[in-house]
């Protein structure tokens, strides 16, 4: 962990300078009329420069993981997008090269719900990571500069599993309300900063509810122990199902955690260097799905923080002295 946040202190000066757009090139007028449309939920294919990159032997393992991310991404939006997405009420599930022979028709009768990797846009560094964003956009639109998007949570380590039911539904939730937030308002704003208004003076709530927090978030080197002492409240470190069950079922007086990749640090450590992705971490009320806590790392606020996807002890003290 000492190495985590050496990192933190050294990249911290890079944080102020988004590597990531976040910007939502929609407005409300744009999303009014998306409503209307009927919604295409876009189903991934392999791509055959990347199959022809794995193709060697010694990238087995990862061609494999790479077919399996493609074929549960597709199970589980088929899924999940049929009984969480509100906003349109007609659908289709058309493939990418569907959908892009329809774009190339000049067809502009369509939403767009897919999966997008957002890349590095820095010109000076560019890095090969992305971020794994839902998008909601005019079928019409670039591809690179979608209508507007949510940042999907941390990956699943099961083999078998590419998000939870429950991470489905927290994007959701999260790009849907921010539409019509957009829309009841008139005010154009990201989903990083729509989080945040909704977060606004919401810790008090936490105190008297029970956090669930997965255990394959906690960092290998971290406690339980550690963590419950920190935080000195009610908090149980469980199983992914435990907290999918609490989230789906709106269990009363529970909340939940997630972390959610959205950015990238970069830097220097001596000669060598340094860029990862950070996350920012936050708690949803199970029953009401309102957000009550929100810790985004942005410029020298957090120096000695934990910018990284996994929980360490300080995270919980953070979460226990938020007013």
């Amino acid at each position: 962990m000492k190495k985590l946040l050496l990192l933190s202190f050294c990249l911290v000066s890079f944080l102020g300078r988004a590597q990531i757009s976040s910007y939502f090139h929609g407005d409300a007028k744009d999303f009014a009329d998306l409503k209307t449309r009927s919604l295409i939920v876009e189903l991934l294919e392999e791509d055959e420069k990347i199959l022809k990159k794995l193709e060697k032997p010694k990238y087995a393992d990862d061609l494999k993981a790479y077919k399996n991310m493609i074929k549960l991404y597709n199970e589980e939006i088929v899924l999940y997008a049929k009984k969480y997405w509100i906003l349109n009420t007609d659908f289709e599930f058309k493939t990418q090269s569907e959908v892009e022979t329809l774009k190339k028709s000049k067809n502009k009768s369509y939403a767009v719900l897919r999966n997008l990797r957002l890349k590095d846009i820095d010109t000076d560094f560019r890095t090969k990571l992305y971020i794994n964003a839902f998008v909601y956009t005019r079928i019409e639109s670039n591809k690179d500069a979608p209508d507007s998007q949510a940042y999907m949570p941390v990956f699943s380590k099961k083999s078998n599993i590419l998000m939870d039911e429950a991470d489905y539904k927290f994007c959701f939730d999260v790009l849907q309300s921010n539409i019509n937030y957009i829309i009841s308002k008139k005010k154009n704003i990201n989903s990083e900063n729509y989080i945040k208004e909704m977060a606004e003076g919401n810790c008090p709530l936490i105190k008297n509810k029970t956090l669930l927090v997965k255990e394959s978030l906690i960092y290998e080197k971290t406690s339980k122990g550690a963590c419950l002492k920190k935080y000195n409240g009610n908090l149980k470190i469980v199983s992914d199902e435990e907290v999918n069950k609490a989230f789906i079922e709106k269990e009363k007086d529970k909340v939940v955690l997630f972390s959610v990749p959205y950015e990238i640090a970069k830097g220097n450590m001596g000669p060598v260097g340094q860029s990862f992705i950070i996350s920012y971490k936050v708690i949803v009320d199970c029953e009401t799905g309102k957000i009550l806590y929100l810790f985004m790392p942005k410029g020298f606020a957090v120096m000695g923080q934990n910018l990284f996807q996994f929980m360490i002890d300080k995270d919980f003290e953070n979460i226990k002295n938020c007013k």
